[in-house]
């Protein structure tokens, strides 16, 4: 069975990210063979081109002829213009520790609904995490496109970086549930589609008794799970949570998430 083109596309990217030089040739016959493509038509090349480019991949011809119209003895050259940061981006110059009380009460809370645990353990946590009462919006509504039909849903929590409320403000969404069947597939998926929206530099999806940090890499090339343990280890895993989610490295990890994005977006990706 053959496999989608935009499958194709992401195992092209995962091929050239982990190459040491972030490039890749294929034989000409080879790349579109791949795809299922046996007549280069311009539709069917600019389709590859936006796949291949929402990955953050560049597509050139050695030859230097217009991708589509090279032999197929010709090589294919793609390029990694998007390479994330190391992990995490920046360290913040201090971790601000919480005190050990504080560790303790947050480790035996139990809630018994949704809204419990955006009160009693996103609220503080952000607030440890050097957040300000301005900087949080319960509920925030994100219009969305569902095909060609608009629809406003809601996000449990997104915060900004003060009283603005741009998307170039926002610095972190949570997802915050109510489970004893743990995260599922489809609330991480949800909390994704908001991140698309919104443009957080990284996103939580939490049932209170899990939580998973996702750095949003700006649908340049797939986002990444970099954290994910139980709530009983909040205080062992502090460290790396301050270093990922703080006010101080969200506000630099977005910065640099948007200046990566103005550079895909200035360079072509077909030469």
């Amino acid at each position: 069975m053959a496999k989608n083109p935009e499958d194709v596309a992401l195992e092209i990217y995962q091929s050239v990210e982990q190459s040491s030089d972030k490039q890749k040739k294929l034989k000409a016959s080879t790349f579109w063979r791949l795809f299922g493509v046996k007549s280069r038509q311009p539709t069917k090349v600019q389709k590859i081109v936006r796949l291949l480019g929402d990955q953050g991949l560049k597509v050139a011809v050695k030859s230097g002829k217009a991708l589509g119209d090279e032999g197929d003895d010709d090589w294919i050259i793609l390029t990694l213009t998007f390479v994330p940061p190391p992990k995490p981006l920046v360290p913040p110059l201090s971790i601000q520790w919480p005190s050990p009380e504080w560790f303790d009460e947050m480790q035996q809370r139990g809630f018994e609904s949704e809204r419990e645990v955006e009160t009693f353990f996103v609220s503080p946590l952000l607030d440890k995490l050097g957040y300000k009462y301005d900087d949080i919006y319960m509920g925030y509504p994100v219009k969305m496109f569902k095909g060609v039909q608009k629809t406003t849903k809601e996000a449990d929590v997104v915060v900004f970086n003060g009283p603005g409320r741009g998307k170039k403000d926002v610095l972190l969404l949570i997802e915050a549930k109510k489970s004893d069947k743990g995260i599922s597939v489809d609330q991480i998926g949800q909390a994704k589609s908001y991140a698309q929206e919104l443009l957080p530099a990284c996103y939580i999806v939490s049932d209170g008794q899990q939580i998973k940090v996702f750095q949003f890499n700006g649908m340049l090339v797939p986002d990444e799970c970099v954290m994910d343990f139980a709530r009983l280890e909040l205080k062992e895993r502090w460290e790396a949570l301050y270093k990922y989610v703080s006010k101080e490295a969200t506000i630099k990890r977005k910065q640099w998430m948007e200046d990566q994005i103005s550079r895909a977006k200035s360079s072509p990706t077909v030469s």
